[in-house]
């Protein structure tokens, strides 16, 4: 057997191992299709950090759909990441002080 025989062999076993009928196939339309719907939300609702306070703990004043919000830093990377400040149950403050 010639030396490069062997390799393609080898490489042809992993290829086998790695589509086992266990595999799962990724429906990527539909992923495709969810990561344009959150990208066209966050275009209609943009989160904008208007104060931030740094010292004991973090805390910001966000601005989302005309509503302020104070918010902490795993709050304010929840509105980022899409989420809704009524899944998180802030309250709007009074307006920008």
């Amino acid at each position: 057997m010639a030396p490069g025989a062997l390799s393609r062999v080898l490489i042809r076993v992993r290829c086998v191992v790695g589509d086992g009928p266990n595999k799962i196939p990724i429906d990527k339309s539909r992923h495709a299709a969810q990561r344009r719907a959150m990208a066209e939300w966050r275009e209609r609702h943009p989160v904008f950090v208007t104060h931030q306070t740094f010292g004991d703990r973090y805390s910001a004043r966000v601005l989302v759909d005309g509503e302020y919000y104070d918010v902490s830093r795993t709050e304010l990377a929840s509105l980022r990441a899409g989420r809704t400040p009524a899944d998180l149950e802030l309250y709007p403050v009074g307006g920008e002080d």
